[in-house]
């Protein structure tokens, strides 16, 4: 099983943005392989910022027909955008603005598709390294100590 990160590039447009586009990174791990990351670029280049929502939202989103409501609760949800080619992400953020992206269809398809060739639906559990995660969790929540 090969463990190597999948990285792409996304173009995404902010709505209160007019539209302007941006590159994104696109990441997902095989070591944790419900989620998958987007990696902002730092609006004052000091630090990116991450989002980590799970696979699965990403793929019931882009799912979705242009009639249905966006799936997901909490900080991010993801459906069909007017366009047909673009998803529409919504990040919330606890105490801030919501920020609403939309990114195109085929760079998000092709990167599912990547991210369930190297680790398919309902086999995400033979990829967790499941004596580092119980050694974490004793560590952290056991004994009160620091992730």
């Amino acid at each position: 099983m090969s463990t190597s990160k999948i990285r792409t590039t996304l173009t995404v447009a902010f709505a209160h943005r007019g539209n302007q586009s941006v590159r994104i990174k696109a990441i997902y791990e095989p070591n944790d392989p419900y989620a998958v990351h987007l990696v902002f670029p730092s609006p004052t280049g000091r630090r990116e910022l991450i989002w980590t929502f799970a696979r699965s939202l990403l793929v019931h989103g882009m799912r979705q027909q242009q009639t249905e409501a966006p799936v997901g609760e909490g900080d991010i949800t993801v459906g069909p955008a007017e366009a047909r080619n673009y998803v529409e992400i919504v990040l919330h953020p606890f105490g801030r603005a919501t920020t609403r992206l939309y990114a195109r269809r085929d760079e998000l398809t092709s990167f599912v598709a990547q991210a369930y060739e190297k680790v398919p639906d309902e086999q995400e559990d033979a990829w967790i390294d499941w004596r580092e995660a119980w050694s974490w969790l004793h560590r952290c929540v056991l004994q009160g100590g620091a992730a």
